[in-house]
């Protein structure tokens, strides 16, 4: 039987359903109340009953942390890993998140990089989830670094399922873009935002859809094996 080699994870790494990193487009594109806009919106959408509802259905809880990225090798881990499985515990990373300062600003938008840096969150953090999955949310198309699809091939050949919230005000085919080159893995998929205002609403159905019980008809992949590095 094959395994994964992984290094830098703790042997008593703590078991979850789900490890989940939602990474931000945080680019010169965006301005400072479109931010605060994908920040509310993220707050919200946890917030709402139904998504406090499905976190609670999963026996260990979700792990979910908070990745702002732009161009090059900017990219800020904006809320670190959290376990959450309570309305108080959600409710608390919410907060946390509505309040996360904006990462330096870079003036490209490098999905590549994003899903590179999320893959090493997933990789080194210390749970362990039967799902793990990168959600990128962003308003514009690749234009720096690697094409990414390049890096959506290696997530995809480590379990990991990318999904993509896909904001369409600058944009009408991002939509697209993000079908064909940026999400996959095990049943994913791409949800749009007509525009920021619309955010919260397309963050809210995203999380609804991964979040819910009905993920476990999907085939799950291969439990990791923890192993020392060698």
């Amino acid at each position: 039987m094959s395994c994964l080699l992984i290094a830098n994870v703790p042997a008593s790494a703590q078991p979850v359903a789900i490890e989940l990193v939602l990474a931000v487009d945080t680019s010169a594109s965006v301005d400072d109340t479109e931010y605060a806009l994908q920040m509310r919106g993220i707050a919200s959408a946890l917030e709402s009953s139904e998504i406090i509802e499905a976190i609670g259905q999963h026996k260990n809880g979700v792990a979910i942390a908070l990745l702002q990225w732009s161009g090059g090798p900017l990219g800020k881990i904006a809320v670190d890993w959290t376990v959450v499985s309570s309305e108080a515990s959600v409710r608390a990373l919410a907060a946390r998140i509505a309040g996360a300062p904006r990462a330096n600003t870079g003036n490209f938008t490098a999905i590549s990089t994003a899903i590179n840096r999320a893959m090493e969150m997933l990789e080194t953090n210390a749970q362990v989830g039967e799902f793990r999955r990168i959600d990128i949310s962003g308003d514009g198309r690749n234009n720096s670094g690697d094409h990414p699809s390049l890096a959506r091939s290696v997530a995809v050949s480590k379990g990991i399922t990318i999904n993509g919230l896909a904001i369409l005000d600058g944009d009408p085919g991002l939509a697209a873009y993000y079908r064909v080159n940026v999400t996959g893995g095990p049943g994913s998929f791409v949800i749009s935002a007509d525009d920021f205002a619309d955010f919260a609403k397309a963050m809210k159905r995203k999380l609804g859809r991964e979040l819910s019980l009905q993920l476990s008809s999907v085939p799950a992949p291969r439990p990791r094996k923890r192993h020392a590095a060698r």
